[in-house]
């Protein structure tokens, strides 16, 4: 029986050595959601991954210009994406989140969690502020990890939080903003993540944090922990490209898709 995967690879080898060719392969089967927000209407946010976990926008949230093509524009004051019967990633596997994200306020932002709000159990990416500036964070009550850059400035911004296989400590995620991996503050405890008490949400808050106001797009859950250049890859790319079956014309940035049968 054949089975086939779709694997994202440089098309371009004579620009890139083997080993960085190989590195930058992506199986589409360890996408565990991925939303584009291309529909432009409704309160269905299709999922584009094999699972088929469809987005139901509640509150405010309406479709608006994306950093492709169409996105999600939160108002900030009760909207919400809930990704109904779907869990999210628990225990300590590996598991990488990432999305693009335009601000229109510097607040405790609201962007992606699961799990309830119990030690090691919940997983929540928001965002650490200072005063008029805010940084990518990741956080399991209890415990925390935020980076060093601003993405409370109003302009688009690539957010990704991963967490590698065989990690055990909040402290042990990778956080990239634009690509590019950032420092690291916060405390350190033990990963433990619920994956059934509650459904994943993005953009609605806890306790005393915020929700979402902005701008939201391309967003993904993986369950492997991504490599910078998949990363990179999928930012310079974009998700549609990722999930495509056909290959597409990417010339001038020299990527391309690959359909592998065995």
């Amino acid at each position: 029986m054949k089975k086939i995967a779709y694997h994202l690879v440089i098309a371009s080898i004579c620009l890139f050595p083997f080993d960085s060719v190989y590195s930058a392969v992506i199986d589409i089967k360890t996408i565990e959601v991925a939303y584009l927000f291309e529909e432009g209407k409704g309160k269905l946010a299709k999922d584009e991954s094999h699972n088929k976990r469809n987005g139901s926008l509640e509150g405010g949230v309406k479709y608006g210009p994306g950093k492709f093509g169409q996105g999600l524009v939160y108002d900030g004051k009760d909207d919400n994406l809930i990704v109904k019967g779907y869990h999210g990633i628990g225990g300590k596997d590996p598991r990488t989140v990432l999305y693009w994200f335009k601000s229109d306020s510097a607040r405790e932002h609201s962007w992606v969690k699961w799990g309830p709000d119990e030690v090691t159990k919940k997983y929540y990416v928001r965002a650490h502020v200072a005063g008029a500036q805010c940084w990518l964070r990741i956080e399991n009550a209890g415990g925390n990890n935020w980076g060093d850059v601003d993405v409370c400035d109003g302009k688009w911004h690539h957010h990704a939080v991963v967490f590698p296989k065989g990690a055990k400590d909040v402290q042990d995620h990778d956080i990239y903003v634009d690509g590019k991996l950032n420092g690291k503050s916060g405390a350190a405890n033990a990963m433990d993540t619920d994956d059934k008490a509650q459904e994943v949400v993005m953009g609605d808050f806890l306790a005393h944090h915020q929700f979402m106001h902005g701008s939201f797009d391309e967003v993904a859950i993986f369950s492997v922990a991504l490599t910078e250049k998949q990363i990179r890859l999928i930012m310079n790319n974009g998700l549609a490209s990722t999930l495509s079956i056909e290959p597409k014309n990417k010339l001038a940035t020299n990527w391309g898709l690959v359909k592998e049968t065995y």
